[in-house]
């Protein structure tokens, strides 16, 4: 038996369908003009996507400058002071990660006098939430925190590089906070940024780690290409506002995608570049971040954000970047550890302080006695035995939830191991802190194991005032001319430790 086909049923056309046919015919017609190239605003085909992404000129090859190249890490590049008409910004210096304007853990009065600094990073989610308070007080993100440092707003946040870029689209990228994922367009980013008025921002950033393969690196070129435009035009088109762009350099890695974005964005009217730890491969990554340098102009900043340890800042450096910012040092403090890397003098970790997260509570309660944290009843921490005995078997005390955070190796001490629980000594003998100053390593555990909110506030006045000493070290080797030497010295210290 054979069944007939129903007609297809006809949709009838209405106003909404005719407005919608109107408003995709606007969208085509708009552009941004980009020198020889236009970039429509909204762009609805792969195809069309990939094809815009590089023009004729970044088709070439671009080879590094080599005579720059080799005077990166000199004080004429380094060691510079870079004007605008409504700030300055000394170089080299290291910047202080913040969530809305203040250091974590620490408050303002006791920072400024302590790890005071120049500059602060602000990431886009930790002020989503203020916006329509700035807004109605019609004040600045700085008055409003009332910091005299300068701020620069981050979209992407560089202390949680997790892979999270795959719900981002051309239509803008997702920032993740408190409340989940939150899409930002890129006219909404640039309404934040008005309202805000940060002395810097960084334009919108498709971030991709270096495992993407070749068509999302092209893609996340291309989003972070047509960002920066839009940012440009906006600042053009705003005259009121006096925030300064800075344009972050994409290419998830790849040397060619990354020479040829920077070789783009040397031309275009901004005030500095960005690059994203988070993008570049997980070692060897110095001599890419050489070329990309060394084909910017020299008379603009580069900021790294995201770098691992202490080792990495002093790369950093010496491949040309003038700022890089701290945000590891909130992960080692939340996961209580201690900095005690000598910066004048880098030498090893003793023995007994080597590694001290890999001895067990038990062998150390053989030579220390019981642990604090054994004798806390349960009723008290909230913990039942099964806890108990799961962090007795791993040696580890987490106190404090440890936020996304990739592993990398530094010279630290672990104080939440019970190895430190009867230890009456400084956390680093050559250390002047506040912190080194009036408390011990023992008590320092002990807060950690009780759960009390100071732990975390003594370990980032020390963590970041031990930042603060590398800087100052870095300084003076690159005014001697001997910083390629004194990272070669701390490499090697590392790699022992």
């Amino acid at each position: 038996m054979v069944t007939k086909r129903s007609p297809e049923k006809q949709i009838p056309v209405t106003d909404v369908h005719l407005a919608k046919k109107a408003k995709l015919e606007e969208d085509e017609s708009n552009s941004t003009v980009n020198g020889d190239q236009t970039i429509p605003e909204k762009i609805k085909s792969k195809k069309k996507n990939e094809s815009i992404l590089i023009n004729p000129e970044l088709e070439v090859r671009i080879e590094p400058d080599k005579t720059r190249r080799s005077q990166l890490n000199t004080t004429s590049h380094l060691i510079r002071t870079f004007k605008t008409e409504h700030f300055t910004l000394n170089s080299p210096d290291v910047m202080s990660y913040t969530h809305c304007g203040q250091v974590p853990h620490v408050t303002a009065d006791l920072c400024s006098s302590t790890v005071n600094g120049d500059v602060s990073i602000v990431p886009l989610h930790s002020i989503l939430t203020c916006i329509k308070v700035l807004e109605k007080l019609n004040k600045s993100l700085a008055e409003f925190v009332k910091t005299n440092n300068k701020i620069i707003l981050n979209p992407f946040n560089s202390s949680e590089p997790c892979d999270l870029t795959a719900f981002n689209d051309q239509l803008g990228m997702s920032v993740w906070g408190k409340g989940g994922r939150k899409k930002i367009t890129s006219k909404e980013y640039l309404d934040i940024v008005k309202i805000s008025k940060p002395e810097l921002f960084v334009s919108l950033s498709d971030v991709v780690p270096s495992s993407v393969n070749k068509k999302r690196a092209n893609k996340s070129c291309y989003r972070t290409l047509q960002w920066v435009t839009e940012a440009i035009a906006f600042l053009e088109g705003n005259s009121g506002v006096t925030s300064q762009l800075l344009a972050p350099i994409p290419g998830s890695g790849d040397r060619q995608l990354m020479m040829k974005s920077a070789n783009l964005l040397a031309s275009r009217k901004v005030f500095g570049y960005v690059i994203e730890r988070a993008t570049l491969p997980t070692e060897n990554w110095e001599d890419l971040v050489r070329d990309v340098v060394s084909i910017l102009p020299d008379s603009r900043p580069v900021f790294m954000l995201g770098v691992l340890n202490e080792l990495e800042i002093v790369k950093a450096y010496n491949c040309g970047c003038h700022f890089v910012d701290s945000s590891f040092v909130l992960h080692f403090s939340n996961r209580g550890q201690a900095m005690v890397l000598d910066s004048a003098n880098p030498t090893p970790l003793p023995e007994p302080s080597r590694n001290p997260d890999h001895a067990s509570t038990e062998e150390a309660n053989k030579d220390f006695g019981p642990s604090l944290a054994e004798n806390i009843p349960s009723e008290i921490s909230g913990e039942t035995e099964d806890k108990k005995k799961k962090k007795r078997e791993t040696g580890k005390v987490l106190i404090f939830k440890p936020e996304h955070y990739i592993p990398s190796k530094s010279l630290t001490l672990d104080l939440v191991s019970a190895v430190y629980t009867r230890q009456f000594l400084k956390i680093a003998e050559s250390c002047e802190c506040f912190t080194c100053e009036r408390h011990t390593r023992g008590y320092i555990n002990h807060l950690i194991i009780t759960r009390e909110l100071l732990a975390p506030t003594l370990l980032m006045l020390h963590n970041m005032y031990h930042i603060r000493n590398l800087v100052n070290t870095v300084k003076a080797k690159v005014e001697g001319g001997s910083l390629e030497r004194y990272e070669a010295t701390l490499e090697g210290v590392f790699r022992i430790s």
